[in-house]
């Protein structure tokens, strides 16, 4: 008599391994990559060198499995915290670490008296768009010609307080 025996597993998952941490200048190198990789006009290195001299300028990096996997540049006023440059390398994309990059920044924030996060988006970055307005995001406002190519910005606004 011949028994076969079959054992139902569940199958095995790695655990994700995913935490924060304030960028360097010794993270440029692999922001910029991310950067490039991500945009059609990305930032210059000089910018981001600015960016990490400026006292009221925070980078947050979102880091996956000890790889660099996105950032969040702002810069925070007494009433209200911008959202200067935010991306996630787009191997990274869809995998929820936008939200948790915001959802970091939310926490930072909290109990500091600042009431909102605000951003400027290209107004044809729908995705972007939807992202945001999904996250709760509302738009207060529109700059006409805000980026070099004549492309206006929406101002979206983010309730925190």
């Amino acid at each position: 008599m011949n028994w076969d025996i079959f054992i139902k597993m569940k199958p095995v998952t790695k655990p994700i391994n995913t935490s924060f941490r304030s960028a360097s200048i010794q993270d440029l190198d692999q922001i910029l990559f991310i950067e490039q990789r991500a945009y059609s006009q990305p930032w210059s290195e000089q910018k981001f060198v600015d960016s990490f001299n400026h006292a009221d300028i925070d980078i947050q990096l979102v880091i996956q499995d000890q790889t660099v996997a996105g950032y969040c540049l702002t810069l925070s006023s007494l009433e209200f915290v911008d959202i200067l440059n935010i991306c996630i390398d787009p191997d990274y994309q869809q995998q929820g670490l936008g939200r948790r990059l915001l959802d970091n920044l939310c926490k930072q924030h909290q109990g500091s008296g600042r009431k909102s996060i605000m951003l400027e988006v290209r107004e044809s970055n729908i995705v972007a768009i939807d992202f945001y307005q999904s996250y709760g995001f509302k738009q207060i406002d529109v700059r006409k010609k805000y980026y070099s190519n004549g492309e206006d910005a929406k101002i979206l606004r983010l309730q925190i307080d």
